[in-house]
């Protein structure tokens, strides 16, 4: 009996994500920490590995560091804009090689997980001509109640189209896990080159506030931030900082 519900459930699995919108991009996310005194030979051989595997743009790797809170010292590697075909293709081999050279330096990893691209809470990002990775990241991490969930996406909606009318110059995604953690879990990216560069918005000369209101209706603000606050788990909301690392990178690699 056991066996059929795991059948079931995974054939379900299958089955949804098969039907996703092919037009949609969907992105991969996994961490790394490595062992304790081996953060060089862990580094020399993953720069090993995408020499051999991911110099392309179709099987490019971006990788990023974390250095703020408990993560800090481990390593995100990102695979963008991902369509539901190429999830088909045979990447055993690429596997089976991080196996036997890599993960011997590894002291733990996340797996595998998926991601949706949220166009609606994009901001200075095109798809068409996504231009080189930002240097630093600001993630955001949030667990959302799953009653809430409309709140939540409204508000993203809503503050990214503000902001990009009053001329934000960073940049900013939102995805929503669909595979290897909860579905109401959502991640908002923010990136910039230098600490030192302003990229708050200066096409209004209106407080944040007055702008929302004026495009969403009186009141509005007030009434969205709660309801945003509320859509959050106690528990729900954190943020990391990265640093972009251009030797573990596809197009930036020695």
């Amino acid at each position: 009996m056991k066996n059929l519900l795991f059948g079931l459930v995974l054939v379900f699995s299958i089955s949804l994500f098969s039907q996703r919108n092919p037009e949609n991009d969907y992105w991969n996310s996994w961490r790394y920490t490595p062992k304790k005194g081996m953060v060089s030979e862990f580094e020399a051989a993953v720069a090993k590995k995408m020499k051999k595997f991911n110099t392309s743009p179709e099987t490019g790797i971006i990788t990023y560091k974390i250095v703020t809170g408990r993560n800090a010292g481990t390593y995100e590697r990102v695979e963008s804009m991902k369509y539901p075909k190429d999830y088909d293709i045979d990447r055993s081999a690429e596997g089976a090689y991080w196996d036997k050279n890599v993960s011997e330096y590894v002291e733990s990893s996340s797996g595998q997980m998926r991601w949706d691209r949220m166009n609606n809470a994009t901001r200075n990002w095109d798809a068409e001509n996504p231009g080189p990775p930002s240097k630093y990241l600001e993630r955001t991490t949030y667990d959302v109640k799953p009653s809430k969930v409309m709140h939540f996406r409204r508000f993203m909606d809503r503050v990214t189209k503000i902001s990009t009318e009053r001329g934000n110059k960073d940049t900013q995604l939102m995805f929503k896990c669909i595979s290897g953690g909860s579905e109401n879990m959502f991640v908002v990216v923010r990136g910039w080159n230098k600490y030192g560069d302003d990229y708050r918005g200066t096409n209004s000369e209106n407080r944040w506030e007055e702008d929302y209101n004026n495009e969403y209706g009186w009141g509005s603000w007030d009434e969205d931030w709660q309801n945003f606050r509320d859509s959050i788990e106690d528990w729900g909301e954190r943020t990391e900082t990265m640093e972009l690392v251009p030797s573990l990178s596809t197009g930036m690699m020695d």
